[in-house]
């Protein structure tokens, strides 16, 4: 009897980049001073200031200070600059700013004041010898005005939206309509308020406007109702705005004075309650007005600061140093631990050493990266920046992201409110040390782009070690030597644990399983495949396994719905000390569910569990860290398989990272490179070394021989 085709979405709970420098700004002889504003106003440096950061004030002329801000030279004043001294009453001042939103993808920007990872900005004070720096030019005063135009700004950052969906619900991770910070879904209605100058009453009518930022959070088109009034007291309707799917739309509204009640305007927001799934978001409210010059009120730029601290970069050439192995961590795993003195740099020697694969290694910290790739700013393009220009010239194999990534919108309750990593980072037990490359959650977004042909297929190999400290990078770092010294390598016996919410499912993927098994034992006849199905009665089964584990297990690959902590047949996290786990072989996680990859979030997933956990559990993960389409992770796990196990005509076993390539690549000749398969590929995340290799390099495909 031929099963009927049925596409399932596998539950994920049970119950472009772009960007552009100009030119290069920086130079590599000069050291460069970091002050970073997040706040609008006048920032004054005084010397002593500069001089904590190394500046020899009695070697300085002022006149030879310049400013820079995203790779372009802003004006500043350097008060007392005319003798060529900078004595300790002098200073210099500029205009600081908040950061805000920017990108290149040509992807409209719902909302352009809220920067997605981090309100701070970053300036450059350089010192240049001989070449006179950009200075402020005080004019004569320009002609008489009588007015001046105040304005209101209302920024929402209460959600993170990810935007428009393709197929399936799959989303993809480069930059697309609707995503960026907004409001919660407007259901059923909001309210609101701006708080007026006290001489409003002296407005000029004509001269108030408001523009409102919507964005669209379903497919639908939608139409919010929209009032001057509260939800109590509505006073008149205002034009109903008109825009679709997740698109971005700015509504310019003019007002009336008598809109305003004592100094202050009330806005209401609604849903029609006809139209169901009408869903939509509001990212700002502007409100402008003309007022009379004399009833003027401090401004942003009437607001005064002093810079206390000043940090010393100095940028690298890194074209000229040829690698071909990539390590990208953080300042905080360079500290020593219980076994070396500087696990990040060990991992690199391990790597460049014969026993490690005689890599070319490069160490970059995350953090420089940002400085000279992204303008002192927090933005994953610095990495991808890095790459644009560095693997066109030396073409590295390798990428490993050595270090915990923690999404800008991952959330947590603290003092008594949800707050966001964005905007309050310390109140996170860990830190984002090696960010992601998209959202939902993508490592392989930044080795993309990089190649003139095929350039959405990744460039080279990526994996993620998620180690939040410098024990944990180390004790995956002794998990991975040991494994590649065992002299006995290659799995010998793997398991299969086929899930599924109803009997339908449970037959539908262990049809699939069988289907593997079959790629597995054409590949490696002497391969021994063990399975266990779950009861269709329950919706989670435990499961014992410390004994398969404990007995040398190689693979074990599940499919079915999962979440990030627990799948539907759930071995639990290896750590926990109950379940008795024990291992000297590591075995490589291949789960196709929902999220179990997701190793991005405030959570401690299982999978990075079994990674990071020392002397037990796994040497690598992979699995996805958004939504799973039962369909894709068939087509592409059949030829992830056919990559581990059918090397026969090669004398040497391919990587990790080579089997993902070779998948990708063949899943894209064979289907087609559609929106919904780049975000699948785009979200299968390799938890581990992607240069880690299952088989010893042999002459023969006799696994006996490879026993000897």
């Amino acid at each position: 009897m031929r099963t009927p085709f049925v596409l399932i979405l596998l539950s994920c709970g049970l119950s472009s980049f772009s960007l552009a420098q100009d030119s290069v700004w920086y130079s590599y002889d000069l050291i460069h001073y970091k002050i970073q504003t997040a706040v609008e106003g006048i920032y004054r440096i005084y010397p002593a200031s500069l001089e904590d950061a190394g500046i020899s004030l009695r070697r300085v002329d002022p006149r030879f200070f310049r400013l820079y801000h995203r790779g372009r030279e802003v004006a500043i004043q350097v008060a007392g600059e005319q003798d060529g001294r900078l004595d300790p009453e002098d200073y210099l001042e500029f205009l600081g700013k908040r950061n805000e939103e920017w990108r290149d993808s040509g992807i409209a920007i719902p909302n352009p004041y809220v920067n997605t990872y981090s309100d701070t900005t970053a300036f450059f004070l350089v010192y240049t010898p001989g070449e006179l720096g950009k200075r402020m030019q005080f004019k004569a005063p320009l002609p008489a005005s009588d007015q001046f135009e105040a304005v209101q700004l209302q920024v929402f950052a209460e959600e993170y939206s990810f935007g428009e969906t393709s197929r399936w619900g799959l989303r993809t991770s480069t930059p697309k309509e609707g995503q960026g910070w907004m409001t919660s879904v407007i259901v059923p209605s909001r309210d609101l308020k701006f708080q007026l100058d006290a001489a409003f009453k002296e407005v000029d009518s004509q001269s108030i406007s408001l523009e409102l930022g919507w964005v669209g959070r379903s497919t639908m088109d939608h139409a919010p109702l929209l009032w001057i009034g509260t939800s109590s007291k509505v006073l008149r309707p205002l034009p109903s705005p008109q825009f679709s799917g997740h698109e971005s739309l700015r509504q310019s509204l003019v007002l009336q004075q008598e809109d305003f009640q004592e100094d202050t305007l009330k806005l209401h927001l609604a849903v029609n309650s006809a139209r169901k799934g009408d869903y939509f978001s509001l990212a700002f409210a502007r409100l402008t007005y003309l007022l009379p010059i004399d009833k003027a009120s401090p401004g942003p730029d009437s607001r005064r600061f002093t810079v206390e601290a000043v940090q010393a970069v100095r940028f690298r050439d890194y074209l000229s140093q040829s690698a071909n192995y990539l390590i990208v961590g953080h300042g905080q795993l360079e500290r020593p631990s219980l076994s070396y003195p500087n696990p990040l740099h060990a991992y690199a020697a391990y790597r460049a050493s014969e026993a490690g694969g005689s890599y070319d290694t490069l160490v970059l910290r995350m953090e420089d990266l940002y400085d000279q790739f992204a303008f002192g700013e927090k933005n994953p393009l610095a990495l991808h920046a890095f790459l644009k220009s560095y693997w066109p010239k030396h073409q590295p194999k390798y990428l490993l992201l050595a270090g915990r990534a923690l999404v800008p919108y991952a959330q947590k309750w603290a003092e008594n409110r949800a707050v966001y990593q964005r905007n309050v980072p310390k109140a996170f037990a860990f830190q984002d040390l090696v960010p992601t490359g998209g959202f939902p959650p993508s490592d392989s977004q930044f080795i993309r782009q990089l190649q003139v042909v095929d350039s959405t297929f990744p460039a080279m190999a990526v994996g993620r070690i998620p180690a939040k400290n410098v024990q944990e990078l180390s004790d995956y770092l002794d998990k991975v030597k040991e494994k590649e010294l065992l002299k006995i390598s290659g799995p010998q016996k793997i398991l299969h644990l086929v899930g599924g919410m109803n009997p339908v499912e449970i037959e539908r993927h262990r049809s699939f399983m069988e289907g593997f098994a079959t790629v597995a034992k054409n590949g490696i006849p002497e391969v021994e495949v063990i399975k266990q199905v779950k009861e269709d009665s329950v919706e989670v089964q435990h499961l014992d396994l410390k004994n398969e584990i404990k007995e040398g297990l190689e693979l074990l690959t599940y499919f079915g719905h999962g979440s990030l902590r627990y799948n539907e047949l759930d071995f639990g996290y290896v750590s926990d000390p109950s379940l008795g786990y024990a291992n000297s072989v590591y075995p490589l996680l291949l789960i196709n569910g929902c999220e179990y990859g997701n190793a991005f979030g405030s959570s401690y997933s299982q999978g990075e569990d079994w990674l990071i956990t020392p002397k037990k559990g796994a040497i690598a993960v992979l699995s996805n860290s958004g939504l799973g389409v039962d369909l894709l992770l068939k087509r592409s796990t059949e030829l992830l398989y056919r990559g581990l196990f059918d090397w026969r005509e090669s004398s040497c076993p391919p990587t990790l990272g080579e089997v993902l390539l070779g998948a990708e690549k063949e899943f894209i000749v064979r289907y087609g490179n559609r929106l919904e398969y780049q975000a699948h590929w785009a979200q299968l995340i390799l938890l581990g070394d992607p240069a880690l290799r299952f088989f010893n390099c042999r002459t023969s495909t006799n696994l006996s021989e490879v026993k000897k």
